[in-house]
Parts: structure tokens; C-alpha cells; sequence
């Protein structure tokens, strides 16, 4: 069953009517929220925009609860949700910064060009470090919901605080240990969809007997594995369960982070010819081109909405004779497009018959022609990054890279 828009605005309006909220209610479809509340007065915004996909997609008798699970917070009845309650039951929540991103475009493609409206629908979050971020979450007896900028305007209290204090629940509810799964190897024991959430603690860590410092992937949201840098058993061990449990539904990331001195977690692969280094890097890459595809999807969707004709270029991988796995995408002359960032770029200038085996290609590496070519390279800000680019380089440009960059 699917319904309109005014169809599911008028549902979850009823809901909220039923739930106990007493101030007024308007439906803005032009933001895609209700907008509740006296505009003389406080006024809550709720954004329809992730939650009518999940309602169609739930089963009919399971739907009533997941316009509840996402609203609850909002409503304001005679009896309001008590800050000691909200400090109780907020916790962090891990995603991968792609995912962020990717949500910032789909808001631009169901919003338009209203920033305002945009910046509403984005969850409220922090930056762990170049791929990962947190968000806040409430947890409900039978579930865990999403924070969103309504629900922090609605209990009056702000982000920083929030986060502070859930940091603090997740730590109360960690103590259990990890098990060691494997000489040297361990695995987190929590299984409440908040294990990858854990890395938000590095004191969890620190502790366990691995040789060097902690590696951990966190190949779903339920399971976290650890192991030492300087063990290259354990590091294979990790690879292969991670490998594993990609196959699970809801991957989180295959990305390895390494905890350092400051207590923060970076991307990090072992030295190249290390045992573990050709799977690890592999599984990074699957991270990586999942993320390029779901945002090519997104952005082909958006620029056709806008009328632009530009190529979302495709990230492709490749092994080398020597058995090195590395990306590539393609620049063709003519054409205005948005790359990925990828270890290699190959230019293509077209034939005169139009045909693959006519055209004349050069390659280089992407940190070569992003220090050749400057301006013609411009990088639009999404993650994982992509760079828009117009014109081609001249041929002395194009032979220069090939000789300074070849992979």
C-alpha cells in the first residue's frame, strides 16, 4: 500500500491526535513536515522525508509503530517526556560520513533548493574522523529511534550536551568483555546494534592484550573485531571474519581503523608485502565503492531533476600483473563530468570513428593531474569526495602526466 502525500501527512497527524498532542498542526508540503505548534509560541518541525519510505516498506500491521517509533519525542501532551527520562535513554549512534552526505542530496532532491529545509532533515552529528561521524539516538524499549533537530528543539536541550551524556550511557552499558575469538583476536560481545558505537570509547580498547596498537573493523553495526598491528596472524583472522560477516544484512564498514596516541581512530592498512595487506585494502575498497555507487545513484537522480547534463563517473578496480588491486575512472574529452577519487585517471580523446578501439588514452595518477591541471579539477564537497570537471588537458600536459604518473 502506498499513499499520498497529503494521504500520509493526514495519517500521522491522526497519530499524533491520538498520541496526546494538543498544539495545532499544519501540513507543509512544500518542506515535506508538519509543522506543529502555535507560531506565536514554540513551534516543533516534523520532517516526513526518511519516514514515509519506512512506513511503505513496513509490513501493514507493523506500521503504526513506526510512526510512532520516529514521532514519539515530539509530541507535546498535557504530560511532557521529563529531561531526567531523555538524559537516561540517549545514546551515540557510528555511521560512515558517506551516508550523511548521500542523505544531504536526497533532502536536495525531494526539498529543492530550500537550504532551510535541508539543513532541517539532516541529523545532527559530529565527525569522528575523515569516514565516520555520530549521531544521537534514543532508545525505546523495543527499539532504538533518531534524533533529529525537531526533537532536540522540542526537549530544549543542545547537541553537545546530549552527546556528552550519551557517551556516558553507552560506557554504562559496556561492561561486559570482549572475547578473545582467536589467539590474539577479539570480538566485541554486545550485540545491541551499538557495538560499532563503541569505538566512540577508545578506554574500551586500550586494555585488551593485542601486540601494538588496536586495529579494529566494525563490519556491522552488531559485531566489532580487534586485533594488534603488530600481529599478522591476528590481522589475517580479522580480514577473513570481516569478510564473512559483509554477508550479513546492514554492512556498516570494512574500512580498518588504527588507535593512536591522541585516542582518535584512523583508516590505516598494514605496510605493503604485510600478509593481511591485499585483503585488507580490498575489503576498504568495497567500503569505498559502495559509497560511490549509492551517491552516483543519487546525484544522476538530482542533476536530471536540475536539467544538467553531467557524467556521475563510475569508480572501476582493477589488478595489476603483479596482483595490486587499484581504482580508476575515466576523463573524456567533450564531456563535463564528476569523478571519483581513485589512484588512477585515464584521459580519453574520442576517434574519428567514435569507436573504443579508435580513441587515444593516457594515464596518470590523480595526485599528478590534481597538481597539473588546478582549475580544470574542482571538488564538490560530497563524501567520498568526487571532482567536477570541464575541458581536457592540452597534449604536452597529457604526455607529461603519462611519463611522471604511470601505475
Amino acid at each position: 500500500m502506498s499513499a499520498t502525500w497529503d494521504e500520509f501527512a493526514s495519517l500521522c497527524t491522526d497519530m499524533l491526535r491520538a498520541k496526546g498532542e494538543v498544539r495545532p498542526i499544519v501540513a507543509d508540503a512544500k518542506r515535506d513536515r508538519l509543522v506543529v505548534g502555535d507560531p506565536s509560541g514554540q513551534v516543533s518541525f516534523i520532517h516526513l522525508l526518511h519516514a514515509r519510505p519506512e512506513w511503505e516498506a513496513a509490513a501493514p500491521g507493523t506500521r503504526a509503530r513506526v510512526l510512532h517509533r520516529r514521532f514519539w519525542s515530539s509530541i507535546q501532551s498535557e504530560v511532557t517526556v521529563g529531561r531526567e527520562r531523555i538524559l537516561r535513554g540517549v545514546l551515540p549512534r557510528l555511521r560512515d560520513r558517506a551516508w550523511f552526505s548521500a542523505v544531504r542530496r536526497q533532502a536536495e532532491l525531494e526539498l529543492g533548493a530550500d537550504e532551510g529545509a535541508i539543513e532541517d532533515a539532516i541529523l545532527p552529528h559530529v565527525a569522528v574522523n575523515e569516514e565516520l561521524a555520530a549521531h544521537l539516538a534514543y532508545e525505546l524499549p523495543s527499539s532504538v529511534t533518531e534524533i533529529g533537530a525537531d526533537r532536540l528543539e522540542a526537549w530544549g536541550l543542545g547537541f553537545d550536551e546530549l552527546f556528552a551524556q550519551a557517551k556516558k550511557n553507552l560506557l554504562a552499558a559496556s561492561a561486559l568483555p570482549f572475547e578473545e575469538s582467536a589467539p590474539g583476536v577479539f570480538v566485541s560481545p554486545f550485540h545491541d546494534s551499538l557495538d560499532a558505537s563503541r569505538m566512540l570509547l577508545p578506554e574500551l580498547f586500550k586494555g585488551l592484550k593485542v601486540k601494538g596498537r588496536p586495529v579494529v573493523v566494525a563490519p556491522t553495526h552488531d559485531v566489532v573485531f580487534v586485533t594488534g598491528e603488530d600481529d599478522p596472524e591476528g590481522l589475517q583472522q580479522l580480514s577473513v571474519w570481516t569478510e564473512e560477516a559483509l554477508l550479513e544484512p546492514r554492512a556498516h564498514s570494512a574500512i580498518a581503523f588504527r588507535l593512536g596516541d591522541d585516542d582518535k581512530w584512523r583508516a590505516w592498512l598494514p605496510p605493503k608485502g604485510h600478509p593481511a595487506f591485499a585483503k585488507l585494502k580490498l575489503l576498504a575498497l568495497q567500503t569505498i565503492a559502495s559509497a560511490y555507487s549509492r551517491q552516483k545513484e543519487v546525484l544522476e537522480s538530482l542533476l536530471e531533476s536540475n536539467g544538467h547534463e553531467i557524467l556521475v563517473a563510475t569508480l572501476r578496480a582493477f589488478r595489476s600483473p603483479a596482483g595490486d588491486v587499484f581504482t580508476a575512472c575515466a576523463w573524456q574529452d567533450g564531456l563535463e563530468a564528476l569523478l571519483p577519487q581513485t589512484d588512477r585517471i585515464d584521459f580519453v580523446r574520442p576517434g574519428p570513428e567514435n569507436t573504443p578501439s579508435s580513441a587515444k588514452v593516457w594515464s596518470t595518477s590523480f595526485d599528478i593531474a590534481r597538481r597539473t591541471l588546478g582549475d580544470l579539477m574542482q571538488p564538490i564537497g560530497d563524501l567520498p569526495e568526487r571532482w567536477r570537471v570541464k575541458g581536457f588537458p592540452t597534449d604536452a600536459q597529457l604526455e607529461q602526466m603519462a611519463r611522471e604518473g604511470k601505475l
